[in-house]
């Protein structure tokens, strides 16, 4: 029996984690930026940096998702992807991103437990800025502005020039490679 072998896709479960943890980020991102150009005392600013805060919480619990499921079911390297330099660097990305993302998360509810606080009690005026994890936060949201930057520049690459790769996440869209008439899918003989 002749059955087509599919490409490579993503679980629903993480189509729906990849894409809830970038609306997160932007909304942490958002809040972030917010809290930080107001003045300690605004009422905004508690509500930001509790937002801030609140969202890191759901994002870490997120990235342990990710990282449980990725652990448990291997993904192949995407389609066309074969040089070593290239796999390493998808996988050194990949893993950066979630490992600085719980560095995030951890660097900001150290910050909060130093100053005797939580996401839900966060206090700005109260805040002390000198902890060391509040420099640490700070270099890891540059970090991870370099490591989505790769990310997006690595799958703007091979959508481009190897395969229609945003197919894995959920996004078939008509551009790069996938704009280009394809063979029909290989069969395999299992029989």
């Amino acid at each position: 029996m002749n059955t087509p072998v599919r490409p490579f896709e993503f679980s629903t479960l993480s189509k729906w984690l990849h894409w809830g943890s970038l609306v997160l980020l932007f909304g942490m991102a958002a809040a972030g930026t917010i809290m930080t150009s107001l003045q300690d005392g605004n009422p905004q600013k508690l509500m930001m940096y509790r937002t801030h805060g609140t969202i890191g919480l759901l994002m870490v619990l997120a990235t342990l998702a990710r990282i449980v499921i990725r652990l448990r079911r291997r993904q192949p390297a995407p389609e066309g992807m074969t040089e070593k330099w290239n796999l390493w660097l998808h996988d050194a990305v990949q893993w950066g991103i979630y490992l600085v993302l719980l560095g995030l998360g951890i660097s900001g509810m150290g910050t909060f437990a130093l100053n005797n606080m939580t996401a839900f009690s966060a206090d700005p005026a109260a805040l002390d800025r000198s902890v060391p994890t509040i420099q640490g936060h700070f270099l890891m949201t540059r970090l991870l502005l370099v490591l989505v930057f790769l990310h997006v520049a690595g799958v703007l690459r091979h959508q481009f020039t190897r395969s229609n790769i945003l197919r894995r996440m959920g996004l078939n869209l008509p551009i790069g490679k996938a704009s280009q008439p394809t063979a029909p899918p290989v069969a395999s003989d299992h029989s």
